[in-house]
C-alpha cells in the first residue's frame, strides 16, 4: 500500500513467459513481474520512477532478473499457461529464446560460420516483431544464399540492429506532451469564465464552456507537439544519425515495426511511433527520406 511520502516499491504480476532459469538450469514457465521503485509525497511522484523486470521460476520458485517486457512476443495469463506445454509456451511468449536454441543447432551445421553468428547476435538484440521475423526467415536460408547475398544480408541486418539501438537512445530525449499544463490553464480560464460571465453559470453554459476549453487545450497541445517534433527531427535526429552513421530509413523502419497497442505497459519507442508520420514528413521535407512507411498495421 502506498504511503504518504517516502520510497515506494510496486510489484505487478504481468503473466507467464518461457525462460531459461539460471538456478535450476531448465527451460521453464516463469512469472514475469514489473518492479517500479520511486519516491512519493502525498501520492505524487517526485521523480520518474525506475522500472525493471524480474522472473520467478515455477520449477524451483527462485527469482532472477528478467528481460525487458518488449523482449517477449506475448505474456500469457497464469491459468492459460497452466494448460500449455513448454514448447507451445516457448513459441508464443519467447521466440527469441526459441530462435537461439534453433540457431545454435544451425551454427553447428554450418560449421561455425562467423558472419552467420554475428548476424544472429545482432538480430537477437532487436524486439520481436514483423521486421525481425522477416530477417530471421531470410537468415534461415543462409546455406542457400550466394556469397554476395550473404554479405548483403549481413550488412542489412547490421544496419537495422544499429538503427534499433540508436532509436532507443534517441527516444529518451523525444519531445513530450504539454497537455498537463495546458489543461491546468484551460481549467483556470474556465473558472474565470464562470466568475465573469453570468450566462456560463448555468448547467448548459458551464458544460459548453468546459468542453470548449478542453477541446482548445487538446488542439493547442497537438499543434505545439507537432512543431516541437519537427524541430527535434531537424535539429537533433538528423545530425545525430549522421554522426552515428545510422540510416534514417532504418530508424523509420524499426520505429514503424513497434506495435501500436500499449497493452498497459511502457515502451520507449511508443511516443516516436505515435508521431512517426510527423517525423517522416520532416525527413521528407529535408530530403532525407523518399516516402513515409505504410502505417496501416496497428
Amino acid at each position: 500500500m502506498r504511503t504518504f511520502w517516502g520510497a515506494v516499491t510496486e510489484i505487478r504480476d504481468l503473466g507467464v513467459v518461457a525462460e531459461h532459469c539460471p538456478h535450476c538450469e531448465r527451460l521453464m514457465g516463469c512469472l514475469l513481474r514489473s518492479v517500479c521503485r520511486g519516491d512519493y509525497v502525498f501520492f505524487v511522484k517526485m521523480a520518474e520512477p525506475s522500472r525493471e523486470s524480474s522472473c520467478m521460476c515455477t520449477g524451483c520458485l527462485k527469482t532472477f532478473p528478467g528481460e525487458p517486457y518488449w523482449h517477449y512476443a506475448a505474456v500469457v495469463p497464469i491459468r492459460e499457461a497452466q494448460r500449455m506445454g513448454p514448447e507451445s509456451l516457448l513459441a508464443k511468449t519467447n521466440p527469441v529464446l526459441a530462435d537461439r536454441i534453433h540457431f545454435k543447432e544451425q551454427i553447428r551445421d554450418l560449421g561455425g560460420d562467423h558472419r552467420f553468428a554475428v548476424a544472429y547476435q545482432q538480430l537477437e538484440g532487436m524486439r520481436p516483431g514483423a521486421l525481425r521475423a522477416d530477417l530471421l526467415r531470410k537468415l534461415l536460408d543462409w546455406h542457400q544464399l550466394e556469397e554476395a547475398q550473404r554479405a548483403e544480408l549481413g550488412q542489412h541486418i547490421g544496419a537495422l540492429a544499429r538503427a534499433w539501438q540508436f532509436a532507443r537512445q534517441m527516444a529518451i530525449g523525444f519531445p513530450g506532451r504539454l497537455a498537463v499544463w495546458l489543461y491546468v490553464v484551460a481549467a483556470l480560464v474556465v473558472g474565470l469564465v464562470f466568475l465573469c460571465v453570468p450566462a456560463a453559470r448555468s448547467w448548459l453554459g458551464g458544460t459548453i464552456t468546459a468542453v470548449a476549453g478542453l477541446i482548445a487545450a487538446a488542439v493547442v497541445d497537438h499543434i505545439l507537439l507537432t512543431q516541437s517534433v519537427c524541430r527535434w527531427t531537424r535539429n537533433v535526429l538528423i545530425p545525430e544519425a549522421q554522426d552515428a552513421d545510422v540510416s534514417l530509413d532504418g530508424v523509420v523502419a524499426v520505429v514503424d515495426d513497434v506495435p501500436g497497442s500499449r497493452l498497459g505497459l511502457t515502451e520507449d519507442l511508443w511516443p516516436m511511433k505515435e508521431k512517426l508520420r510527423t517525423i517522416c514528413g520532416a525527413l521528407i521535407a529535408e530530403g532525407k527520406l523518399q516516402r513515409a512507411p505504410n502505417q496501416e498495421r496497428r
